[in-house]
């Protein structure tokens, strides 16, 4: 099954779509068989996980419908998996769509696209609080829970341990720039005793140091993967996106805040009520809530449990089980219609 994945990476977008669409592409491939390549719309990065796959890199400019077409004419595809940020969104994406979807194509979109699902056959949604639109008939499944995070983890979950090293996680491109001043607020705060390390992601300006800084900082710039940073840590601080619940996977008792507005009010709500992480409000209430937490091993220790417990099924396992209900049910219908000699919409349950 050739399968291509268009997604977007770079610099106010961050890493979240490539970093999903790389765990999609995996349990495709190592579930389904499936062949996979990539076309990826931003500023180019290095990967070694990307390395694994086919991949193009398409200018910010670029014209990602047209550059989509002239992928389908070179290879012969079957699957066509979507994680476009939704501000750039081609004009003619319905047209596209339906493109995509001839000669039998499946097309499924990850996080978005609910507003053109009548030419989907899948909407698989990364969150805890989506509330799905009426659907009329014809209208394609929509997949979220706890269940649908497309976490890149690759190491096993241990039991918490008390210590001292936190990890802090502004984002791949720090897009409202933490790294000005959140360092210098972190050092003021936490126990002298403390580790900090901190992640410049591949977009992000450097970070400003303290002066003297009060304990040891050190500062991985775009590293490969972050599973090891996770499973050393004691302790996170981080924004919100997909590496705050690849902390939660890990079982990092961790502070989460996003200083987006209130882009992802309801899904924090919804981590709050889980009682899988505390949520801060703000950089500054955070770093408060991390030194509290610092302080209280029990309720790092329930944070922990109670994190690793909600994360035991990946999100990449529920995918590609989803894609193989409907690559299953595609058959059956495509065998009753020539037995039959019928057509029709193909009506999905997953």
């Amino acid at each position: 099954m050739n399968t291509l994945i268009v997604c977007h990476a770079g610099a106010g977008m961050g890493l979240g779509h490539l970093t999903r669409s790389l765990v999609v592409a995996r349990f495709l491939s190592q579930e389904l068989g499936a062949t996979v390549r990539f076309l990826i719309q931003g500023d180019p990065v290095q990967r070694p996980d990307l390395d694994l796959f086919e991949h193009q890199f398409l200018g910010n400019d670029g014209n990602l419908s047209d550059a989509i077409r002239q992928q389908l004419l070179q290879v012969d595809t079957q699957l066509v998996v979507l994680d476009i940020h939704p501000h750039r969104l081609p004009q003619d994406v319905d047209d596209l769509l339906k493109t995509l979807r001839q000669d039998g194509r499946t097309v499924i979109a990850v996080d978005g696209l609910v507003n053109h699902r009548h030419n989907l056959d899948l909407i698989f949604i990364p969150a805890l609080r989506f509330l799905p639109p009426d659907l009329a008939p014809g209208d394609p499944p929509i997949l979220s829970g706890w269940d649908c995070f497309l976490l890149n983890v690759k190491q096993t979950p241990s039991e918490w341990k008390p210590g001292f090293r936190v990890l802090a996680l502004a984002g791949g491109s720090d897009a409202t720039a933490l790294g000005e001043t959140w360092p210098t607020l972190l050092n003021e705060t936490l126990p002298a005793t403390t580790e900090l390390q901190w992640v410049t992601g591949p977009y992000a300006r450097q970070p400003v140091w303290p002066g003297q800084p009060r304990f040891l900082m050190v500062n991985h710039q775009a590293p490969a993967g972050l599973d090891d940073l996770m499973v050393g840590a004691n302790y996170a601080v981080t924004v919100y996106g997909v590496s705050f619940y690849e902390l939660l996977y890990y079982g990092v008792p961790t502070v989460v805040f996003s200083p987006y507005g209130d882009k992802d009010d309801a899904e924090l709500a919804g981590i709050s009520e889980a009682g899988v992480a505390l949520v801060a409000r703000d950089e500054r209430d955070a770093t408060e809530k991390l030194r509290q937490l610092m302080a209280d091993d029990r309720l790092a220790s329930a944070l922990s449990l109670r994190a690793r417990q909600k994360m035991s099924v990946p999100g990449g396992q529920t995918f590609a089980r989803a894609v193989a209900v409907i690559l299953e049910q595609r058959r059956k219908l495509h065998t009753d219609e020539t037995d039959q000699g019928g057509s029709g919409r193909n009506k999905l349950l997953v």
